[in-house]
């Protein structure tokens, strides 16, 4: 298969992904061609199974679209895990060079990167890492475009873009973080957030791409040390928790501690 349909198969994915119908004129868009070429494309992949029109949506991935592109995905964020961590990439450079070498490796390289890397299950940019001949199902898929609660959440996952990425590094924003949602101004369509206690405001499209998670009580590791683990919620909850041994399994839950 050649880049450029790798490229439009992903694409179908990140657009189906944010909108409820998946256009030609989007597509086009997107990946920056004229509509007569995505016109010429689609027909293409409908003709080796790897999309079929669809009323509602538009298109959709068949099983071996979906196929391809979770295997894209395994490569692109093992391939950004490999830059981040051995040859000392940052964040925000990790995915324009990932978007070059997913092209050219072979699966056996991305096996052994998989094997040197101690099979990690998420990317930099916190999107799942599937396993080999797995599909893709995202850990992290409520966006804060779709909250409507005050509130703090935690940020998960966000849409590796240059452009995305370059302005969460103005905000210092970083997957982790705690962003507390203030409201929604209908008006101006701006969300009012807190971020380390710098007021921000982001548009419709940039909350689009941020994946948050519920962050009510929230148990914080804050000090470890040599057989106390010592931790506190965001109420006034605290509890110390003994060292855990080897042979045993703990699970941690809103203060609440018990083995399995």
């Amino acid at each position: 298969m050649t880049p450029n349909k790798e490229d439009y198969l992903k694409c179908i994915y990140e657009i189906g992904a944010q909108h409820e119908k998946i256009s030609n004129k989007e597509i086009a868009s997107r990946m920056q061609v004229s509509p007569p070429a995505v016109t010429e494309m689609v027909k293409r992949m409908i003709s080796e199974n790897l999309l079929i029109k669809d009323k509602l949506h538009g298109y959709l991935l068949t099983e071996l679209g979906f196929q391809t592109v979770s295997d894209l995905f395994r490569k692109h964020r093992l391939i950004e895990m490999f830059l981040l961590k051995k040859l000392d990439y940052t964040t925000e450079e990790v995915h324009e060079e990932a978007e070059v070498l997913e092209h050219t490796v072979s699966d056996r390289f991305i096996d052994k990167l998989d094997q040197m890397l101690d099979t990690p299950k998420t990317c930099p940019h916190g999107g799942t890492i599937p396993p080999k001949g797995k599909l893709l199902i995202e850990a992290y898929q409520d966006r804060l475009s779709d909250v409507s609660e005050p509130g703090t959440y935690r940020l998960r996952r966000v849409q590796d873009t240059f452009e995305l990425l370059k302005f969460l590094e103005q905000i210092q924003l970083k997957i982790g973080d705690d962003i507390l949602l203030k409201g929604y101004d209908d008006y101006t369509g701006l969300f009012q957030l807190k971020i380390k206690g710098q007021e921000v405001q982001i548009n419709h499209l940039i909350a689009q791409q941020l994946y948050i998670e519920k962050h009510d009580l929230w148990l914080r590791v804050c000090q470890i040390e040599d057989r106390v683990l010592r931790s506190y919620t965001s109420g006034d909850f605290s509890c110390v928790i003994p060292e855990k041994k080897e042979s045993a399994k703990w699970k941690i839950r809103v203060g609440l501690l018990w083995h399995v």
